[in-house]
């Protein structure tokens, strides 16, 4: 079954005015996922969410992060473009740069008997830099397209791209 992951199109990166703000505009990006989980939902496969939702004591707030995505914030919300899509996906929350740790997704993926996993979401030389490994090192085909994500540093998105082609052994476009 074809899975695709959202990461972290949340308010606090989406939108101007919180402390890890993304420079460019997401909105190329919101169109992309948003056709994307349409496609797969009609396709048949998954669709999950995974979300920053952090506290003041996890391990990457202050170092080297400012807090951000505070659980129960605005800033900690999905989008609300992709709200409405939220319904008939999974949602899962994270307070690390991974994935999967403490989130419930390597469950999920068993249970769909994921074949093969699409990254998108931010940020390309983040989270989604992580997702991308860990999703390779438990044996996961992986797709990301440069339509689906974005960097929080804008001049990285070719680098990162190729690295997770040529050094992760994910199919990129």
């Amino acid at each position: 079954m074809k899975v695709l992951i959202v990461i972290d199109m949340l308010n606090g990166f989406c939108r101007k005015g919180y402390p890890l703000s993304l420079a460019n505009t997401t909105k190329p990006i919101e169109i992309y996922i948003t056709n994307r989980i349409k496609e797969i939902t009609v396709q048949g496969g998954k669709v999950i969410f995974i979300c920053d939702s952090h506290s003041l004591t996890d391990p990457e707030i202050e170092n080297p992060y400012p807090p951000h995505c505070m659980t129960g914030t605005i800033e900690a919300e999905i989008i609300d473009e992709l709200k409405p899509l939220v319904d008939e996906s999974i949602a899962l929350t994270k307070n690390t740069l991974s994935i999967f740790l403490n989130t419930g997704l390597e469950d999920q993926l068993r249970k769909f008997k994921a074949s093969e996993v699409e990254v998108t979401g931010v940020c390309t030389d983040i989270c989604d830099l992580f997702a991308v490994y860990e999703l390779r090192i438990r044996g996961y085909k992986v797709f990301v397209s440069s339509k689906g994500v974005l960097p929080f540093d804008s001049e990285k998105q070719a680098e990162y791209l190729d690295y997770f082609k040529t050094r992760l052994g994910a199919t990129t476009e």
